[in-house]
């Protein structure tokens, strides 16, 4: 029987940025939630902290982002209120973000399998054989990882590492986008293998001329 897990930030707030209404992004999400609580037996939401521990670990983390609107937060609480009274399980846990909580049910699930709903990129690590992604538009699963981003899932944490991700503020690797990644950790499999190979090996990998290099 499968698990599945809803990052409810990835499923709030895409419907609030592109409304601006605190009622249409809480309708979107509730419509989302309870879909799954309908169709599933098991489902469990993962909110996030309102401090995420990340900023002691990267002041500039997020930085780039204005505060929330008062709106926003109080769509937001309005939706964890109702799958509270719906009776379903929903986890926060202070200074964590719901994708971190995502991840520790994912291991603690194993070898059951689980169905994450929401596509942040963080999340495509933890795609397995027993793991797979629900997208609007299908499910993802490894295959479907490499057809996005040309790299397997156990390769996102390197892969994310190499290309930063503007969305939080966190800054890759200078003339490193998604295709150079993506090539370099076919070519070597490893952040650590790409960096411990020669210069003339990387320089094989198209795209790498000695600038970027």
């Amino acid at each position: 029987m499968t698990l599945v897990l809803i990052d409810l930030g990835a499923t709030y707030w895409p419907g609030w940025f592109k409304t601006k209404s605190g009622v249409r992004a809480y309708e979107n999400a509730i419509e989302v939630i309870d879909w799954y609580r309908r169709e599933y037996a098991r489902v469990i939401v993962c909110a996030d902290s309102p401090k995420s521990k990340r900023r002691d670990i990267l002041d500039t983390y997020k930085a780039n982002r204005p505060d929330k609107d008062p709106e926003a937060i109080d769509s937001l609480v309005a939706v964890q209120n109702r799958v509270l009274k719906w009776g379903m399980p929903l986890v926060q846990c202070d200074g964590y973000e719901g994708e971190d909580i995502v991840a520790s049910l994912v291991e603690q699930a194993w070898p059951e399998r689980v169905s994450i709903v929401g596509v942040d990129k963080d999340l495509w690590v933890l795609i397995s054989d027993t793991v797979t992604i629900a997208s609007p538009k299908g499910t993802i699963d490894a295959a479907g990882c490499f057809d996005k981003w040309g790299v397997q899932p156990e390769q996102m944490t390197d892969f994310l590492a190499m290309t930063g991700d503007a969305v939080d503020n966190i800054q890759g690797c200078p003339g490193i986008g998604p295709g150079r990644a993506a090539d370099l950790l076919q070519r070597f499999g490893t952040l650590d293998a790409v960096m411990a190979a020669s210069d003339e090996e990387i320089r094989e990998v198209r795209g790498m001329g000695k600038t970027t290099l």
